[in-house]
């Protein structure tokens, strides 16, 4: 009995004396990091500590129930302890925006000194709508230029139809065929390229000129200049079933990231992550989920909370307690006290978010006198 006291006593001041060194190891690690990093890799490193501090409280012998009547009649409340599956991260920003390539573009078909816009910028339009007048020099050489590409066209077509029978009868060369298939194929290219231009535009009897939208969607005009040159985009597009929230994410925080959240309200699901990483972040971009209720305007910045994946339990802060440098609760064991050792994660309003070696869900720890208890494992020590 006295050579496993003498172990025992041994393996404890082991313990003792080696455990001040770890956690002041821990500390300095701590603030190198948080010189380094942002609080999001503080929090990690933080949890990763925590995780490595319970091997070392293992090591030490597991404190044995308590006696209720040990806290010498001073009044004793619980509070149930509950599981907790998602926990809230620090605050990000997003954007609202729209992925790139998921905007219809229209762009200005010749040079224009004068632009008048008939809508408001971010507002619904239909296909078809009128989205602005336009005037410039180069409005009626646009006009003579469409005219001219569709005579030639119709010219082109039917030198090749006519010398597509001598072709095929062998009355011309194989080379003159070709040069009048060329140019058939060259003058039908450039009236398509021209026709194209001339969708989004509706020319009346008067000749002026409108620009007008080829979807139904919300505009965006990017630039509201008079003088604008040929191939400068005039407008957007862009579906309303496109518009994202733009994320900048640490990398650290992306595997356990459940969704996010604006409001109660209005809640976001993970539509995509980037996989290039712009050093210590990514891009993710989110949408309002089917049964959120989110008022998101296009350019908007807004502030959102990460909700991440947890699995662990919260308590009233009233309920955790130190002893010997490691954080504890106690559970109610019929007329007992459980002693469980936790590792803390956060805290929100009154509350802990912790997680255990123990399986303790429901079960009831002490909010009242924890101070006394506290005093009595002290004395324990000492003796």
């Amino acid at each position: 009995m006295s050579n496993e006291l003498s172990f025992k006593n041994s393996h404890n001041g082991f313990i003792n004396l080696i455990y001040p060194w770890f956690n002041h190891m821990v500390l300095f690690f701590m603030k190198k990091i948080s010189s380094y990093f942002n609080y999001q890799y503080t929090l990690l490193c933080l949890s990763m500590i925590a995780l490595f501090q319970t091997s070392i409280a293992l090591a030490f012998d597991k404190i044995e129930n308590i006696p209720l009547s040990a806290l010498g009649g001073f009044e004793t409340n619980f509070t149930t302890i509950k599981k907790v599956n998602l926990i809230e991260g620090q605050k990000l920003i997003g954007e609202v925006n729209s992925r790139t390539g998921e905007n219809y573009s229209v762009s200005f078909p010749f040079d224009v000194q004068r632009i008048r816009y008939h809508v408001k910028n971010g507002s619904q339009i239909n296909k078809g709508d009128t989205v602005a007048t336009v005037e410039g020099y180069d409005v009626h050489h646009f006009i003579d230029e469409y005219m001219s590409a569709q005579q030639l066209l119709e010219a082109s077509e039917n030198h090749f139809q006519t010398n597509k029978l001598y072709f095929e009868n062998k009355t011309i060369k194989s080379s003159q065929w070709v040069e009048i298939t060329k140019q058939y194929f060259e003058s039908k290219l450039n009236f398509e390229h021209i026709q194209h231009q001339m969708s989004f535009l509706n020319i009346d009897k008067n000749e002026e000129i409108t620009l007008i939208s080829p979807e139904a969607g919300i505009i965006k005009i990017t630039d509201l200049s008079n003088n604008r040159h040929e191939g400068e985009l005039a407008f957007d597009v862009i579906d309303p079933e496109a518009i994202q929230v733009k994320v900048l994410l640490p990398i650290l925080n992306t595997s356990s990231l459940s969704h996010l959240e604006v409001s109660p309200q209005c809640q976001l699901n993970i539509e995509s992550l980037e996989n290039i990483a712009d050093k210590y972040h990514q891009t993710l971009w989110a949408s309002p989920s089917k049964t959120s209720a989110c008022d998101l305007t296009l350019g908007q910045v807004i502030t959102l909370i990460p909700i991440q994946d947890f699995k662990g339990y919260k308590v009233k802060k009233s309920a955790v307690f130190e002893f010997e440098e490691n954080n504890y609760i106690a559970i109610e064991s019929g007329n007992e006290l459980d002693i469980i050792s936790i590792n803390l994660f956060g805290s929100k309003e009154g509350e802990y978010f912790f997680t255990t070696n123990s399986d303790i869900e429901n079960r009831r720890g002490l909010t009242t006198s924890v101070s006394i208890l506290q005093g009595y494992l002290l004395n324990l020590g000492d003796e």
